[in-house]
């Protein structure tokens, strides 16, 4: 297998285009997978399957332009299951293997590998997607990279809560699972390397003295989704009464809902007075490039469901600067307690006290937004940690330092791409060395069983019609046609013409029936050459459905 290997890359713009108003974290870090794929990838060539319009084509091509790509970069067409076959695998950026595995389906299970990834796993789509493995056609070749243990986590208790679902339903017993790796998200850690004239600039346009000390906090703002400010903000408020110099708090993100910047500068002017707040707007591409120079600590107090793996933490450790942030799923293996930062223990309810809030949203009385603040009302942020980690941080620069560049270390060493992508690409050598010596009964590819959902519509409704069109079926040309300009019945009939054949060929299928008088279909479609018979069957069927050839015999009853 050669060290070069990449799957195809299922693109849709909106998971890839980090140019979005609303712009979501499982987006930019799906930006940064694709760039890091090319700069460390050492691949010969960049494949995208383009899901849905092939007119996406551009935007694949432009976007690994954009990213550095100067290898060739190749557009697979949605229906071109051949062509994913010919790669060898099929990454996606979520995890719906279930439904791409079913896709698989049509071309046998062996055909390729599928890679999806966890970001967000709260809410019905997601947990959904998780579901759906347990009796999807995956296979041991195909994998689920998860984020964190965290997510391994709960990726394994969604599945054996299913399992156990359809054991007893079913009786089933066997349960295959893709591989489940835990595998980081990564980042470009050397774009993150903090400048002393940005740190200038900044400072002085915010009007913040060079001995004044800022924490950062980067990313979506919203009560609800990422991390309720009450925790972070009280904490500075009391840290404060205790530190003799001046904190500065800024905001670099942009809003979930915008009526919220209110709320927040109310709370912070009752919570934390004597700190000065700086609102700013982390889409903008400057914001996102520089603004971690001017800050001295980065936190982010995550207490909800909606976060996984966390990858701002990971800029910021880049940056250099020391992390507060929670001891909260995928944070805790990002940040080392008492090395790059400090971790503020959390609590949840136990097990049964959320019922209320799954079966609210389950039957549509609550959104996914009051499943997440239904949940974040049973957890706790101990603030107390916080205030004590905020104060130490503030009053000891050789500690930020020292935690900084321990950070900045572990985020080169253990984040950056160079160091990601071998891992990736790693597990898909694996997955091919599995599919490969995987047995099969019916050539390379394995059996093509296409799934229930997807079956052909002439096998499903064939009790609809009459009869079934076959190659005995003995036809002749209709005398009474009206027309027989073979470019206006294909207008007329659009969608349901025989695009498969030329005019000329459909033409000649025509003379040849006028020229027997009376032939099977077979003897018509033996006039074209043999890769074009299948589609000259379909063309002999539309003369008949456009009245220019007519069945001697039919059945009826």
């Amino acid at each position: 297998m050669p060290k070069s290997f990449s799957p195809a890359i299922l693109f849709t713009s909106s998971a890839y285009d980090t140019n979005q108003r609303q712009l979501l974290g499982r987006v930019m870090a799906n930006n940064y997978f694709l760039q890091g794929l090319i700069r460390y990838g050492g691949i010969e060539a960049l494949h995208g399957y383009l899901l849905g319009r092939s007119s996406s084509a551009p935007e694949f091509e432009q976007l690994a332009r954009d990213l550095g790509a100067t290898m060739p970069v190749h557009a697979i067409e949605a229906h071109r299951l051949d062509q994913l076959a010919e790669v060898g695998g099929l990454f996606l950026a979520d995890p719906s293997l279930a439904a791409a595995a079913r896709q698989r389906s049509f071309v046998g299970a062996r055909a390729y590998a599928l890679t999806g990834i966890t970001h967000t796993t709260a809410g019905v789509e997601p947990v959904s997607m998780l579901a759906d493995l347990a009796a999807a056609p995956v296979q041991p070749w195909d994998a689920l990279i998860c984020t964190s243990r965290a997510v391994a986590a709960m990726v394994d208790e969604v599945l054996r809560a299913e399992e156990m679902r359809l054991a007893e339903r079913l009786g089933a017993t066997c349960f295959p699972r893709p591989l489940l790796p835990v595998i980081p998200l990564g980042i470009d850690a050397a774009r993150f390397t903090r400048r002393e004239e940005w740190r200038a600039e900044w400072r002085n346009r915010l009007k913040i003295g060079p001995e004044e000390t800022v924490v950062l906090n980067f990313g979506r703002l919203g009560r609800v989704g990422k991390a309720h400010p009450l925790p972070m903000l009280a904490a500075l408020g009391r840290a404060t009464s205790e530190f003799p110099g001046s904190l500065h708090l800024i905001l670099a993100g942009w809003w979930m809902h915008p009526p919220e910047e209110a709320v927040w500068r109310e709370q912070a002017a009752m919570l934390c007075p004597e700190v000065r707040l700086h609102v700013l707007d982390g889409r903008e591409e400057a914001v996102r490039r520089e603004i971690w120079s001017a800050a001295d600590i980065f936190t982010g107090l995550v207490d909800n469901i909606q976060e996984t793996f966390g990858l701002v933490p990971v800029e910021a450790m880049a940056a250099g600067l020391p992390v507060v942030t929670t001891d909260w799923d995928g944070y805790r293996d990002t940040i080392r307690h008492g090395l790059d930062g400090v971790l503020v223990p959390t609590l949840m309810a136990p097990p049964g006290a959320g019922t209320k809030a799954a079966l609210g949203y389950a039957t549509g009385q609550i959104g996914f937004g009051g499943l997440l603040a239904e949940t974040a009302r049973l957890t706790a942020v101990d603030i107390r940690a916080a205030t004590e980690a905020f104060r130490a941080l503030a009053s000891d620069p050789v500690l930020r330092r020292t935690m900084g560049a321990a950070g900045q270390r572990r985020a080169r060493e253990v984040f950056d791409w160079a160091t990601v992508i071998p891992q990736y690409q790693a597990l898909w050598e694996e997955q091919q060395a599995i599919r490969l010596a995987s047995p099969s009964s019916r050539g390379q590819l394995g059996i093509a069983v296409p799934d229930p959902r997807h079956m052909d519509p002439t096998q499903v409704f064939a009790a609809w019609p009459s009869g079934t069109f076959s190659p005995s079926q003995r036809l002749r040309p209709a005398t009474t046609a009206t027309t027989t300009d073979l470019h206006s019945l294909l207008r007329f009939t659009a969608a349901a013409s025989p695009a498969e054949l030329e005019v000329a060929e459909i033409d000649r299928l025509l003379a040849g029936l006028h020229d027997r008088g009376e032939a099977e279909t077979g003897e018509l479609v033996e006039m074209l050459a043999p890769a074009r018979q299948d589609a000259g069957q379909k063309a002999v069927l539309w003369l008949l459905r456009v009245g220019l050839a007519e069945t001697v015999c039919v059945a009826v009853g």
